[in-house]
């Protein structure tokens, strides 16, 4: 794996994840939404590669990587599959090739209901919390 990631963030949960983000950019507006929606959260780590490159930003807790911003306007959340179901039907984006809980929101759209990140960004926290790493 890459050597920037921090090792305590090199285990097998997250290890599709980290493959899938390796080249990924993110956009300043997007990295700050995300920082809004994970800051009322309680032990939350963020890691971005290189910042001054807009490089992708992940949020982890407890060795597991929960969410990450990438791109002019997505953020992706780790979810339990009652609450993925409810994301999907809300207009979240399936992630299933990174893993059977990843979904996408897409931000900044005209044509769709303000996505309530902080909302996802919760609920992906506590499911985090209640997953083992093995």
């Amino acid at each position: 794996m890459d050597q920037n990631i921090p090792g305590k963030l090199q285990n097998t949960i997250n290890e599709a994840v980290l493959r899938h983000i390796r080249d990924a950019s993110a956009h300043s507006d997007v990295t700050e939404v995300l920082s809004l929606a994970t800051a009322p959260l309680g032990d939350v780590q963020t890691f971005c590669p290189n910042a001054s490159h807009y490089r992708y930003v992940l949020v982890s807790t407890r060795q597991i990587i929960f969410g990450f911003a990438t791109g002019m306007d997505s953020i992706s959340f780790r979810l339990d599959p009652i609450i993925k179901t409810r994301a999907l039907e809300t207009g979240g984006i399936d992630l299933t090739a990174i893993g059977p809980e990843w979904v996408s929101f897409v931000l900044f759209r005209d044509d769709w209901p303000e996505v309530d990140i902080t909302f996802w960004a919760r609920k992906a926290y506590v499911f985090a919390r209640e997953t083992h790493v093995v």
